[in-house]
Parts: structure tokens; C-alpha cells; sequence
């Protein structure tokens, strides 16, 4: 079998159509026709069910099954291709989220800069969601990540390096002696960081679980601004402590009636990834912080 099937086969499966999948490729219809056929004759089995209306189809149970594995034979040989250019560049690109990015690297720079690492790592600043996605692809080869849940997924390595929580902020000026709720904060002018952070993700888990809605004023990306929002008493926000170690003039609002789940960083990686001696360095560095 050719990886050639296997990408047409996909492809089909996608766009439940011949013709469409001809296209794509830029070869005649009669090559997608011949490639299916080879696959079914290979597997003894039928994959596709064809319907009679504008040349198109569905999968059958053991098409659906067969693309499982199109699809992660497909991303082996896309990171073979990765991993090599990787090899030859000399360089590690690793995913640097906002947060954790400002809270360890300070931790870490000496060690870096003493194994002469600095220059070795092409950061790629993103969301942890992003990060993890693109590490999944190969798009990039290590990453720092924050997550309420640890991975489970079988091609990752991973090492917690530590467990923070999440907390209600507010600036230090700010009387808060009347927030006893979850709904009473709600009330407050409320500053968000955006729909990408993970932040976000369990303010939705709050918001559904206690039936309660922020009154948000403002919503960014930019932790920092926000951070600062909070710190002129423009409003109050919620954020990993990550976010606020070393800062000042920012207290914790305690609501002892709501649970907040840990807040994970990892450093983490495809375990399929044959290292350098730059990428074995770094990997002891960021799993001995």
C-alpha cells in the first residue's frame, strides 16, 4: 500500500465526492476510483457506500475505522518529515505561552545561558490550546503548557512542574468585605482575559455550574493589560496565580463556597522525538526546575 492511497482515501472522506477529490489532487476521476478499489481489495472489504445522487458517498463502519488509521499513518510520516528538518536546522522550536513563559523562564535563564541555549530556542508565543494542537502536528517540537487536565494522549511525554490554583483578583484599593458569592462578584465590573485562554474555558465551567453571569466590562488577550486593569480598580478578573506572582497591589478575593480547579504546568513533548544533544539539555533543564 502507497501513502498515495492513503492521502486520496482521506481526502474522499472529507469531501464525499470523486470528482471534488480529483480536483484537489489534479488527476482524472478514474484515479481516485482505482486507488479506493485497491484499498477495499486490500482489506477485503467494502469502505465506501456510494449514493446515487451527484457522485458522492458516506463511509461504512470499516471505512470510518480504516481513516482512523489513514489519518495517523498520515501524521507519522508528516513528523518524519518534521523531525528531520528539525535535526538539520539545529534549532528547537518551542511553544512559549504568555503566562507561564513570564513566571519560568526568569527561573531558568542562567542554566540556559550557561549551556549556551539561549540561541538554541525559536519561541513560538500562542495559547496553551494552540500549542498543544501544534505540538500534536509537528509544528513545533517542545512546549510549556498550562492545562486543568492532564494529557492523555499516548504520543506525549510530560513533566508537572508545578501545581498552582485559580483566584479572583481585585485591586488592593478595592473593598471587597461584601463579597461573600460567586453572584455577588458577578455583579462587580468584570475583566476577562479572551474566548482562546484557559482562564476562559473555566469561567465558562463557573458560569454553568452556578447559573450566575459576569457583568464583563472588558475582554483582551494581553494578560498584562488586564493585570493592570485590575491594579487602576477598573474592575476585578480571574486569573491562574501564575499570572500575579511578584505582583503588587492586586489582593485575592477568597470565596470559600466556590471550587476552582488546580492549574497544571507542564513541560511537555512527543515521546516519538529522537533528541539532539541541544534538545536533551533543554529536556533536563525544564524537568529539573
Amino acid at each position: 500500500m502507497n501513502l498515495k492511497d492513503y492521502q486520496y482515501f482521506k481526502k474522499l472522506s472529507e469531501l464525499k465526492n470523486f470528482s471534488e477529490t480529483a480536483n484537489f489532487f489534479g488527476v482524472s476521476q478514474p484515479t481516485i476510483t482505482y486507488s479506493l478499489k485497491r484499498l477495499e481489495e486490500s482489506y477485503g472489504i467494502s469502505l465506501v457506500e456510494r449514493k446515487s445522487f451527484a457522485n458522492s458517498l458516506t463511509l461504512t463502519y470499516a471505512g470510518k475505522q480504516v481513516l482512523q488509521h489513514v489519518n495517523r499513518i498520515l501524521l507519522e510520516d508528516h513528523l518524519i518529515t518534521d523531525d528531520i528538518a528539525r535535526i538539520k536546522r539545529e534549532k528547537v522550536i518551542m511553544g512559549w505561552p504568555p503566562i507561564i513563559t513570564n513566571y519560568l523562564i526568569p527561573k531558568v535563564f542562567d542554566r540556559l545561558r550557561d549551556a549556551d541555549l539561549l540561541n538554541a530556542i525559536m519561541p513560538v508565543p500562542d495559547s496553551s490550546s494552540q500549542l498543544l494542537a501544534k505540538l500534536k502536528r509537528g509544528d513545533i517540537d517542545l512546549s510549556l503548557l498550562g492545562t486543568t487536565m492532564m494529557p492523555q494522549e499516548d504520543q506525549l511525554e510530560y513533566q508537572l512542574i508545578k501545581e498552582h490554583h485559580f483566584k479572583f483578583i481585585a485591586s488592593d484599593k478595592r473593598d471587597v468585605s461584601q463579597i461573600h458569592s460567586i453572584a455577588d462578584l458577578f455583579n462587580e465590573d468584570f475583566i476577562s482575559l479572551d474566548e482562546g485562554s484557559v482562564h476562559n474555558l473555566v469561567l465558562e465551567r463557573l458560569i454553568e455550574h452556578y447559573n450566575v453571569y459576569p457583568h464583563t466590562l472588558f475582554q483582551t488577550s494581553d494578560y498584562k493589560l488586564m493585570l493592570n486593569l485590575v491594579k487602576a480598580d477598573k474592575g476585578v478578573s480571574f486569573v491562574t496565580e501564575t499570572a500575579i506572582q511578584g505582583i503588587s497591589g492586586i489582593q485575592e478575593i477568597k470565596l470559600d463556597t466556590v471550587q476552582l480547579p488546580s492549574f497544571y504546568i507542564l513541560f511537555i513533548y512527543r515521546h516519538s522525538m529522537v533528541g539532539n544533544e541541544t534538545l536533551a539539555k533543554l529536556i533536563h533543564i525544564f524537568k529539573n526546575i
